[in-house]
C-alpha cells in the first residue's frame, strides 16, 4: 500500500501526542521519556502548533492533496523539486558569515561565490545578500531588528524558535505548507519523516507551517573533548578520562611548552559555555563535556525523582563544575580572554598549534579546526568522552534542530518555491560540492539529516576500510544503497582518495593515515566522521538526558531575558573570578526571585496539561 507522506505525519503526530501523556522516567533520561516526548508536545502550547493541522497550507491541505493528487507522497514531484526557472528569480536574504573563515577566494562575497553561482547557473536562482553579520550576537540583533521593524528580507535562517514564533505572531511570515508540499524533494520529505512528526510540529505556529525546519544528526548535541594525541604520546601520557586527569594533562602541556598561552580553548564573545534548551546543539568551544562529567545539565528543564521540575543551572553539581573551571582559569589553563575575544580569535591557538585541548560536538574536529591541519600535517587531534569520577558517560541530548528558514509573507510564489528548491539542492548536493570553500557560504544553509546519519556512515566507512564492503555497494543500485543517507554514496566513492591504502584498520586512525591536502574538503569530513564521531558511534552512553521542554511557552518571555542575562553574565564571572563562588547561593536566589520561579511554574503547569 502506497504511503501518503502527510497522512503519516498526521498519524505520527497523534501517536506522539498520546505517548507524551504517558508515564515517564523521573530523571527524564529515557529516549521514550516525557523529556523526549514533550519536545514534541511543546509545540502544542500557545507558542506552538497542535501538530495535527497547519492551516490551508499545512497538514489538512497536505492530506487533501495526498488524496486528490498524491503530491505529498515522497518522490512524486522530484521533477518540480529540482526544476530550473525559465527566468531569473531573485531571493534577498540576511546571512551570518564566519568572520574567521578564510576559504572564500578574493573577489567572492556572500552573494557571489561558487554556491550562489551554482544556483544561478542550474536553477536561475539569483541570491542577493541584503545584509550580513559576522558573529552570532550581531546576527541575532539584526534578525530582531528586522522583525521589530517589519523589514525581513525574502528569507533568513532564524537562530531559534523564539524568532519564528515572534515573526509569525506579528503576521510577517508566509505560510509555506502548500509550497513545501508541491516542491519538497523526496529526500527532504523522507528525512522529515524520520522525526516522527516533531520537525513538522516545531516549524508550525498556531496550526500553520511557517518554516523549513533544521533537522540535525543526534551527535550534533553530544559533547566530547579533543586533544593533541601526538603531544600525549611524546610526553608518555595516558588519555585523560576524568576532569581531574584532563586538568593534569593541560598543565603538563603548559609545562612542556607545547601550549604557550593556554592549553584549553574557550568561547568567543557572545558565546555560551554550555548549550541550553533553546540552543541545544553545536556549541563549539564550550565546556559541555566538562559539565556533563560533573553530573550538571545547565540550561535544561529537568525532573527530580519526585517529578518536580527544576532548572539545571542552579544545582550543586553546576557549582562544582564552575569551581573547577575557575581553578583552571586561575592557573592559566583556559584562554584568559574567554568570552571577550571576537571574530573567532578564541580558536587561533588551536589553528596555530599552541593550544592542545578544546570541546564540542563531532564536527568541531576536522570541519571546525581545518586550519590546524594545514599549518601542521602531523597535528594528530583525537576525540574522547569525558567520564564522571565513577566512570559514567552521561550526556545531554539536543532537540531535533534549532534553526528555521522563514520567508517574508510578501515574497512572491516564485521566491517561496526558490527557497524550497535551494533547500532540496543543499540536501542532495552538499557532499558533492568543493568544500575547500566552506559550506557555510551556501545561502540559507539550514541542514537536514537523518538522526543517525553520522553513525551509519561511520559503520559503513569502517566496513569499507576493513574490506568487508566496497564503494559500489553504497551507490544507487548497490545492495547497501539507502537514499535517506544523503552523503553516503559520495563519501564511499571518495574514501580511498583520503585514507592511505597502507592504513591498518585494526589500529586507531591517525592524521598520518590521511591525505590532509585532499581536494573537495573530503579530508575534513572524514576526520570529523571517523575520528570526531568515533566516541558516539562506538560507545553507549550510560545516560541520555533530555530537557523537558525545548521552547519558550506563553508567559515565559516576560521573565526569560532577565534571568538569562543574569545567568550568562554570572557563569562567565564565576569562571574568571570576577564574581566569587562564595556568591553562588546569592546567584541562585536571584535567579529564582527575578523570574526563575515564575518560569518553573509555567513549565510545570504546561507539562501537566
Amino acid at each position: 500500500m502506497k504511503r501518503k507522506f502527510l497522512s503519516i505525519f498526521l498519524v505520527a503526530s497523534m501517536t506522539l501526542g498520546l505517548a507524551a501523556c504517558g508515564s515517564s522516567s523521573s530523571s527524564g533520561t529515557s529516549g521514550a521519556s516525557a523529556g523526549n516526548g514533550n519536545s514534541v508536545a511543546a509545540g502544542n502550547s500557545a507558542s506552538g502548533s497542535s501538530g495535527t493541522s497547519a492551516g490551508t497550507g499545512g497538514i489538512q491541505g497536505w492530506v487533501a492533496a495526498a488524496d486528490e493528487k498524491d503530491d505529498s507522497a515522497p518522490g512524486t514531484n522530484d521533477d518540480r523539486a529540482f526544476q530550473k526557472f525559465d527566468h531569473v528569480v531573485e531571493v534577498h536574504i540576511g546571512e551570518q558569515i564566519d568572520a574567521a573563515d578564510t576559504t572564500l577566494p578574493d573577489g567572492d562575497a556572500a552573494d557571489n561565490n561558487q554556491y550562489t553561482r551554482y544556483l544561478l547557473d542550474n536553477y536561475n536562482i539569483k541570491v542577493v545578500a541584503d545584509w550580513t553579520a559576522g558573529n552570532a550576537a550581531d546576527f541575532q540583533q539584526k534578525v530582531s531588528l528586522a522583525i521589530a521593524s517589519n523589514s525581513l528580507p525574502d528569507a533568513v535562517v532564524v537562530p531559534n524558535r523564539n524568532y519564528l514564533v515572534q515573526a509569525a505572531r506579528s503576521g510577517l511570515l508566509a505560510d509555506m505548507g502548500d509550497t513545501f508540499n508541491k516542491y519538497g524533494s523526496k529526500q527532504v520529505k523522507e528525512i522529515v519523516e524520520t522525526t516522527n512528526g516533531r520537525a513538522f510540529t516545531n516549524a508550525s505556529v498556531d496550526d500553520t507551517f511557517y518554516a523549513l525546519p533544521n533537522i540535525t544528526v543526534d551527535t550534533d548535541g553530544v559533547y566530547i573533548y579533543f586533544i593533541r594525541q601526538d603531544w600525549l604520546d611524546k610526553l608518555g601520557l595516558e588519555v585523560p578520562k576524568t576532569v581531574s586527569e584532563l586538568g593534569d594533562v593541560a598543565q603538563k602541556f603548559m609545562d612542556a611548552g607545547y601550549s604557550k598561552d593556554y592549553a584549553i580553548a574557550g568561547i568567543d564573545n557572545g558565546g555560551r559555555t554550555y548549550s541550553n534548551f533553546l540552543n541545544s546543539s553545536n556549541n563549539g568551544y564550550g565546556f559541555d563535556a566538562l559539565y556533563q562529567a560533573f553530573g550538571a545539565t545547565p540550561g535544561y528543564f529537568l525532573k527530580d525523582d519526585s517529578g518536580k521540575i527544576y532548572w539545571g543551572t542552579t544545582t550543586d553539581e553546576m557549582k562544582n563544575a564552575l569551581t573547577t573551571l575557575h581553578d583552571w582559569y586561575a592557573k592559566g589553563l583556559i584562554n584568559p580572554e574567554i568570552g571577550t575575544t571576537t571574530n573567532g580569535d578564541n580558536a587561533n591557538n588551536v589553528k596555530n598549534g599552541t593550544c592542545g585541548i578544546f570541546m564540542g560536538p563531532w564536527w568541531s574536529l576536522g570541519y571546525g579546526n581545518g586550519d590546524s591541519f594545514k599549518n601542521d600535517n602531523t597535528a594528530n587531534w583525537q576525540a574522547y568522552p569525558l567520564y564522571t569520577d565513577d566512570g559514567k558517560w552521561d550526556i545531554h541530548m539536543k532537540d531535533i534542530g534549532t534553526t528555521y528558514t522563514v520567508v517574508n509573507k510578501n515574497a512572491s510564489d516564485d521566491v517561496k518555491k526558490a527557497v524550497v528548491i535551494m533547500n532540496n539542492v543543499l540536501v542532495r548536493d552538499e557532499s558533492t560540492f568543493d568544500t575547500s570553500v566552506a559550506i557555510g557560504w551556501y545561502p540559507l544553509r539550514n541542514t537536514m539529516a537523518a538522526a543517525d546519519e553520522c553513525e551509519h556512515e561511520y559503520a559503513a566507512l569502517t566496513s569499507m576500510l576493513k574490506g568487508e564492503t566496497k564503494a559500489a555497494d553504497y551507490q544507487q543500485g548497490g545492495s547497501l544503497y539507502n537514499g535517506l543517507y544523503k552523503n553516503m554514496a559520495n563519501d564511499a566513492a571518495q574514501l580511498s582518495t583520503v585514507i592511505s591504502s597502507s592504513y591498518d584498520p585494526t589500529k586507531r586512525l591517525n592524521v598520518t593515515d590521511m591525505d590532509v591536502n585532499t581536494n573537495n574538503g573530503q579530508f575534513n569530513r572524514y576526520y570529523a566522521l571517523l575520528i570526531g564521531d568515533r566516541p558516539y558511534a562506538t560507545l553507549t552512553p550510560d545516560k541520555k538526558i533530555y530537557s523537558e521542554l525545548y521552547y519558550t511557552i506563553d508567559g515565559m518571555d516576560t521573565y526569560w531575558t532577565q534571568v538569562s542575562d543574569l545567568e550568562d553574565q554570572s557563569v562567565l564571572q564565576f569562571i574568571t573570578g570576577a564574581k566569587s563562588l562564595n556568591d553562588w547561593d546569592q546567584f541562585c536566589s536571584d535567579w529564582h526571585a527575578q523570574g526563575g520561579d515564575q518560569i518553573l511554574q509555567l513549565v510545570t503547569d504546561y507539562l501537566a496539561k
